[in-house]
């Protein structure tokens, strides 16, 4: 058994472990309240804060480099997203912002942002880009079979649809990165117009943001880190 946790370098810590289980138990009490989303934020952000203020030192120098960069990049993306989203509100009587859909967008943006930027520097773009491509797409994949367990026929076409274009993607990208992440972000602009995620006009602009972040997110952010010359993550350069 020892010699089989030998193959995978990455282990984390104990802080990480209790955070994960927080975030994870957190998602799925909110089916008894939405009250439990505050599990989430404490998975979420406690171990930083806990980290910051010296109580826990289970990161090295840099690791903590990297962290830290990975805020700075969760801080533009999410500047920026809320600097055209005031904009556009503020340019008309818009009456389409549902107030905890909001907070849940801005939530998730800022927190995918920082572990994908972490995960860059931990793993390199490559590694990064492909894991998170299979996770992601076992994950979708997961969702439409539960949704669709009645209707066979609606499963295999949401599964071609939305899990599909993870795994052949993230196998491209193993041989071809580049082109691979051209695609991608083909691939993303694609999937925006046709399900018409573009139209800035939608009463469900807010709730067609958030999809296209958890859907999409995976996706422009593969592109845009394997279209980056390539770099040695962490693990590589030990």
């Amino acid at each position: 058994m020892s010699d089989l946790f030998e193959r995978f370098p990455w282990r984390p810590s104990r802080v990480t472990l209790i955070a994960a289980v927080l975030v994870v138990a957190g998602m799925m009490l909110t089916a008894v309240s939405e009250g439990f989303l505050v599990l989430v934020g404490i998975g979420m952000f406690g171990p930083g804060v806990l980290r910051e203020l010296g109580l826990v030192h289970d990161k090295d120098e840099f690791q903590r480099r990297g962290m830290h960069r990975a805020g700075y990049h969760a801080f533009l993306v999410t500047g920026i997203v809320a600097s055209f989203f005031a904009a556009y509100l503020r340019s008309g009587d818009r009456g389409l912002v549902d107030l905890d859909e909001l907070a849940t967008l801005f939530l998730a943006l800022l927190w995918f942002t920082w572990l994908f930027s972490h995960l860059i520097s931990y793993w390199g773009p490559q590694k990064t880009a492909i894991r998170i491509l299979l996770a992601f797409g076992s994950l979708w994949a997961l969702f439409n079979i539960f949704s669709n367990m009645k209707n066979p026929v609606a499963m295999l076409m949401q599964l071609l649809v939305t899990a599909a274009p993870f795994f052949v993607l993230a196998l491209l990208a193993k041989r071809w990165p580049r082109i691979s992440g051209v695609l991608l972000l083909a691939v993303s602009i694609t999937f925006t117009i046709f399900f018409g995620w573009h139209d800035f006009t939608s009463p469900d602009l807010v709730t067609h943001l958030l999809v296209m972040l958890l859907f999409l997110g995976p996706l422009i952010g593969s592109g845009i880190a394997l279209l980056r010359p390539v770099e040695a993550g962490i693990q590589t350069a030990d």
